[in-house]
């Protein structure tokens, strides 16, 4: 079969949402209890052998926890491409805007030092909450509006999986933020090789944002979109790093980020219906078909 070469996005993005975060971990019990008892994330699966954890955010999201074994996959299917979770990731999660008020009390509940900044306008404030796990992921919570019409494919839930007043009522996974150490080529390759939908840049440094959607939209306040970030190796918000070598997951038309990835030429695998290609700064991009699709 003879591919056509994809070039720039001429119609709409097959990058749908996003599905999956993985994160590399240094102790996997404390991870799960971390992540189970200050978020609230359920265990859905744990394999002690391969030292892997997957937890659910919400129906269609989920975050894995990996303490890497040497010369030892996280997933099989993946050993091809070398995969490994990201180091110091910048993960976001939404939450209920009225929620925001309590989560500042639990974070200092649970000993966790945070930094808030307003991201908004004077007329129409946007307060968001940052803090760090133990391994040094940069985690973030921001509040969604869940009544705004431009819902993304898997639209939050209106409470947290497993509701509980001692932990921070998150309802989905935002962003992930990733490192590229040459931004100019980054930022033409996303789109070329994979079909995620540019947004904007800010103009005072190398941070670029692609929707994770059929089209490309501004990032404003509580907009209820997925977004990936990307950004030259640097400190960004509130001290916060790109990930490097991250494992993503993202929800997409797979026969039509095949026919890119194939024409780009890049390492991947296939399994069960999911394409998985490696990217030239070591992030490996997990695609799935839709929910229903």
């Amino acid at each position: 079969m003879t591919l056509a070469v994809p070039t720039a996005l001429s119609g709409p993005s097959p990058i749908l949402d996003l599905a999956g975060v993985t994160l590399e971990v240094n102790h996997l019990g404390r991870a799960v209890r971390f992540y189970g008892q200050v978020l609230g994330l359920p265990l859905h699966h744990l394999d002690e052998q391969r030292r892997v954890a997957r937890l659910g955010v919400n129906a269609a999201q989920s975050l894995t926890l990996w303490e890497p074994v040497t010369r030892q996959p996280n997933e099989p299917w993946l050993a091809p491409l070398r995969a490994r979770g990201a180091g110091h990731l910048h993960l976001a999660f939404q939450v209920r805007p009225e929620d925001l008020p309590r989560c500042r009390t639990l974070l200092g509940t649970h000993g966790l030092p945070w930094q808030e900044i307003d991201l908004g306008t004077p007329d129409a404030p946007d307060p968001t909450l940052y803090f760090f796990d133990p391994f040094g992921h940069g985690l973030e919570l921001r509040g969604v509006n869940r009544h705004d019409p431009r819902q993304p494919l898997c639209p939050a839930p209106d409470h947290p999986l497993t509701p509980d007043t001692h932990t921070l009522p998150v309802i989905g996974l935002r962003e992930a933020a990733l490192a590229f150490s040459d931004y100019a080529a980054m930022k033409a390759r996303l789109p070329r090789a994979y079909g995620f939908a540019f947004a904007k840049e800010q103009e005072d440094r190398d941070f670029a944002q692609f929707t994770l959607g059929p089209w490309p939209e501004p990032d404003g306040n509580g907009t209820p979109h997925r977004w990936l970030y990307a950004w030259d190796a640097q400190v960004g918000l509130a001290d916060m790093l790109g990930g490097d070598h991250a494992l993503l997951e993202f929800y997409a038309d797979v026969p039509a980020v095949a026919a890119r990835v194939q024409a780009e030429g890049l390492p991947c695998v296939a399994d069960a219906g999911r394409l998985a290609a490696r990217d030239p700064d070591g992030h490996v991009f997990v695609f799935r078909p839709a929910p229903g699709r």
